[in-house]
């Protein structure tokens, strides 16, 4: 195992490796409950249509797969950590005309290992149980159909006892990209980068990894599944706000407390004060948590026009303009994110996790 610059070490490259159920439970939303708008709010819809169904009973609802072309999908956090026997179980109205499979894809990382063909039916229940590989972290479930009429209902993926799983062992490939590792030969990339809470699977440990004049900084996006990893970025690249490991890779030159930022000391504010900017998370049923972010110049001279923001207030304009830049507050480390199902320990109904904080790569009008 090759070792990381410090700088990279002190960043943090861990990944999350504990798992993730509900009493056991792996897959969200399984009776089809929660839509926004016209999609399902769990679910991911790869291609073709879907749409609200009836079932058996007034009571149970589904989805009904539009089209002759249809797939749905969710990548859930399980792991090895949390058992290695996982039953499957659903409720299908499959006209014969249609052929729909249940594919499971370990890593998500797009390779099947294993295709079961839901048979025809009507309100059948059909179950099956997989004997999961030794090691794994996240498995995405996906739904496929072609062909004709086709409705699925009360769809689950529970820990099952480990004499319930009597078939073969799926076989995995090598780990993805922010995959936990124990050394190089496990990963695909051929690197496991050490971190302070374990070590990833990564693209590089120094810039001689990398081509192209790239460096070798952190992505700021990956899947809750995985953590952040170890890559080859091209030089200032990363935007104001999202995580990074270098100077180099940050479009501010500007690498503080593992984000992007517009400052790194009073020094360089004016008079002012280089300080993270915060956002409040409320909650439910506990306190508020207060989260500091990326650093930026506070209480100074405000950002003249072209200089780098985060927020309207840095701006001698009043108006910082950029993308918006969201974060999960699930996570130990700056981790971007689009939307709740994309943060670490996010299922089950839990409050939300990716919180709006200010303006990804902002620059003052």
């Amino acid at each position: 195992m090759r070792h990381l610059p410090t700088l990279l070490l002190l960043a943090g490259v861990a990944v999350t490796s504990g798992g993730a159920t509900d009493c056991g439970q792996v897959i969200d939303d399984r009776g089809f409950d929660l839509w926004c708008g016209d999609r399902l709010c769990r679910w991911s819809l790869e291609k073709g249509q879907i749409a609200p169904a009836p079932t058996w009973h007034a009571g149970d609802h589904g989805v009904e797969l539009v089209g002759a072309d249809v797939a749905i999908s969710q990548l859930t956090e399980v792991a090895s950590t949390d058992g290695r026997c996982v039953g499957f179980d659903l409720v299908a109205d499959v006209a014969a005309d249609a052929e729909v499979h249940l594919l499971v894809d370990v890593y998500g990382d797009g390779t099947i290992e294993r295709d079961e063909r839901i048979p025809t039916s009507a309100w059948r229940p059909v179950a099956f149980r997989l004997r999961m590989p030794e090691f794994y972290q996240g498995v995405r479930f996906r739904l496929t159909k072609t062909g004709g009429h086709a409705v699925l209902a009360n769809i689950g993926a529970a820990i099952a006892d480990d004499a319930e799983c009597v078939g073969p062992t799926l076989e995995a490939g090598l780990r993805p990209d922010g995959v936990t590792c124990g050394e190089d030969a496990e990963c695909a990339s051929g690197d496991c980068v050490p971190g302070p809470l374990g070590s990833g699977c990564g693209e590089c440990t120094t810039d001689a990894d990398c081509a192209g004049g790239d460096v070798c900084g952190i992505v700021s996006y990956a899947e809750a599944s995985r953590g952040l990893w170890a890559a080859c970025v091209a030089p200032a690249s990363t935007a104001t706000g999202l995580a990074c490991v270098r100077d180099a890779q940050c479009a501010t030159g500007t690498c503080a407390g593992g984000y992007c930022s517009a400052c790194r000391d009073d020094s360089t504010c004016g008079g002012g004060a280089c300080a993270p900017i915060h956002y409040v998370v409320d909650h439910a049923d506990r306190d508020p948590t207060d989260i500091a972010g990326a650093l930026h110049c506070t209480g100074g001279p405000l950002v003249a026009s072209g200089g780098a923001c985060l927020a309207d207030g840095d701006c001698a304009s009043g108006a910082c303009v950029g993308d918006a830049l969201a974060m999960c507050t699930t996570s130990f480390f700056p981790r971007a994110c689009t939307t709740d199902m994309e943060c670490p320990g996010y299922a089950f109904g839990g409050e939300p996790a990716c919180v709006n904080v200010g303006t990804r790569g902002g620059t003052c009008q």
